[in-house]
Order: structure tokens, then sequence, then C-alpha cells
């Protein structure tokens, strides 16, 4: 995965845990409502496990974000590290070729004597 694919992943999947805080925010108000009633005892005692299971959700959803973020920054540490040697390999090639062009005209090749002669017209 590319650096911005991997932010953008993980921005998505801090949205999704953004979600999941307000749907914890409902359960917790759900759960203030039924504790004050003794006859709803039990109906609060089911809105605190899914509270607590949407709390997980929440944390494992940052923890993933927190990877993914680590991730994209070993990676664009790879890219620069990648672009870097590429380069310096690119400026080595254009020195090579600089250092040939910069031969080339200094070693003139050998001229073959040429002879021309006149065809003699009618004699």
């Amino acid at each position: 995965m590319t650096e911005k694919e991997t932010l953008q992943y993980a921005a998505d999947q801090a949205r999704k845990t953004a979600r999941a805080g307000r749907e914890f925010a409902g359960l917790l108000d759900d759960y203030a409502k039924w504790l004050t009633q003794p006859n709803w005892r039990q109906r609060a005692d089911e809105c605190h496990r899914a509270a607590l299971n949407k709390l997980n959700v929440i944390k494992d959803g940052l923890a993933v974000c927190s990877k993914l973020v680590e991730e994209s920054s070993e990676a664009a540490a790879a890219d620069l590290v990648k672009q870097e040697s590429l380069r310096k390999e690119a400026l080595n090639q254009q020195q090579e070729k600089s250092a040939q062009v910069e031969k080339g005209p200094l070693e003139k090749p050998e001229r073959r004597p040429i002879r021309i002669a006149r065809k003699a017209v009618g004699k």
C-alpha cells in the first residue's frame, strides 16, 4: 500500500470509530435513563453491556488507526529512500554519459585516404 492509500484507509477507520463513539454516547444516555428506574434494572444492565461492547469497538478502531498512521510514515520513509537511490542512480548515469561524450570528440577516427580520379572523356 502507498502512503496515500494507507492514510485514506486510516481516515475511513477513524470515521467508523467516530460513528461508534456517537452510538456509545447514546447507549450511555439510555443506561443513565434506565438506571434511575428500579423496575428497569435489567434493561439498564443490557445497555451497560452494549456500551462496554461499543467501547471495545472504539478502542480497537483507534488502535487500527494508530497502526495505519505508523505504517504510512514507514512507507513514506521507504519511498524517500527509494527516490533518493533512484536519483543517485540517474545522476551517476548522467555523469557517465557526460564523461563518454567528453571523451568522444577527443578521439578522432582515422581518415582513410581517398583518391578521386577523372575519367577521360572521348580521348
